[in-house]
């Protein structure tokens, strides 16, 4: 029954989600649109189960087209090597993202991007991602709907 709830509530979440990004993308056609830190609406879409959270700020992710996302990582957590078939654009909003290219996770790799950094990560090249001091929020774009290919497990 806890599952069902829990699925239930992630469902409505990301649902809710991607409502408000659409409505908000339909408006900035006809007006501005500003977003302070405190209207940025996080979520935890099903497949982050490692305490890491994403905002939708333009257009949806997971529908395709060109989209401006955020994600929220918590010190400590580290996502291991991965690929995706989009290029990804990422700048560094808050604390130090660590990036590392391979198909394996080798922390030794890990070069630190403090806020402030803009990084492409071109389509099918394999890396992944730490977050070593205090939590850190990136700010992926991209065209085309976002997927993540694991090498590991």
């Amino acid at each position: 029954m806890k599952r069902v709830l829990s699925a239930a509530a992630a469902a409505v979440t990301i649902v809710a989600a991607v409502t408000w990004a659409t409505s908000l993308a339909e408006r900035s056609k006809r007006e501005i649109v500003g977003l302070t830190p405190d209207q940025v609406r996080w979520f935890t879409p099903p497949y982050y189960n490692d305490g890491r959270q994403r905002a939708q700020l333009f257009g949806d992710s997971g529908e395709g087209g060109t989209w401006i996302d955020r994600v929220k990582i918590p010190g400590g957590a580290r996502v291991l090597a991965h690929t995706h078939p989009q290029d990804e654009l990422v700048t560094v909003i808050e604390g130090t993202w660590y990036l590392g290219e391979g198909a394996k996770f080798d922390s030794a790799k890990l070069k630190g991007y403090p806020a402030g950094s803009f990084i492409i990560i071109p389509a099918g090249v394999p890396h992944f991602v730490a977050a070593k001091e205090g939590t850190v929020v990136v700010q992926p774009s991209g065209i085309g709907k976002f997927q993540t290919d694991y090498l590991e497990k």
